[in-house]
């Protein structure tokens, strides 16, 4: 296992973790702070997030400067406050990753992906147009059938509220296409990306709506 992707925090490996990082090259220390942090929060396990919210914050601090690592580091933020169920503050974080990916496009992750779609779950009207935008502006380049699924999704949710039943039904067929894919079209990575498991939550929004 990489020294920057422990699955577990203690004195010892924080210890370990940190000897190593400073003997790291300079230019990489932030990346590191990033993927340690990411790995704790995958894990799912919410005694570990505190640990994963330290090291984004020595990231920021110690490397203000560091664009590359910034909207993913958000991005992170944003996971770790919409797996705590603190779901407003969760959209603040992935719309400053939507914000700065504006601003240095160099580097996109799928926080607009899910700001949309918390928008549309606990039901942020004044942010509905905002989260249509970014869908409309992102689903075409996406390779992914999932992330087209969500987006459509989303867009067929924002559509009835709209009352633009036609177009919502449009956008859930497209869903519903996307969702029953069983490759994502890319030649060396077709079942990359593929929806595993369908948003429950999503679909019934889907079907409540239209």
């Amino acid at each position: 296992m990489d020294w920057y992707r422990q699955k577990s925090w203690s004195k010892d490996i924080e210890d370990f973790f940190f000897q190593k990082l400073n003997r790291a090259r300079k230019d990489g220390r932030a990346q590191y702070l990033k993927i340690q942090a990411i790995e704790l929060v995958d894990t799912g396990n919410l005694n570990l997030f505190d640990v994963a919210e330290t090291l984004l914050n020595k990231l920021f601090i110690d490397y203000p400067d560091d664009k590359f690592n910034r909207a993913s580091a958000l991005k992170t933020f944003g996971d770790i406050y919409r797996l705590r169920k603190e779901y407003n503050k969760a959209i603040d974080f992935y719309k400053q990753a939507v914000d700065f990916e504006a601003t240095y496009p160099q580097v996109q992750t799928q926080a607009y992906l899910y700001f949309a779609e918390l928008v549309v779950k606990i039901q942020k009207i004044d942010l509905y147009d905002a989260a249509e935008q970014l869908i409309e502006k992102r689903i075409d380049l996406t390779f992914f059938p999932v992330e087209k699924y969500k987006g459509y999704s989303i867009l067929s949710i924002i559509a009835s509220h709209k009352n633009n039943d036609a177009q919502a039904s449009h956008f859930a067929k497209l869903a519903e296409q996307n969702a029953n894919e069983t490759t994502s079209g890319l030649r060396y990575h077709k079942y990359l990306g593929v929806v595993r498991a369908r948003d429950s939550w999503l679909d019934r929004l889907i079907k409540n709506d239209n």
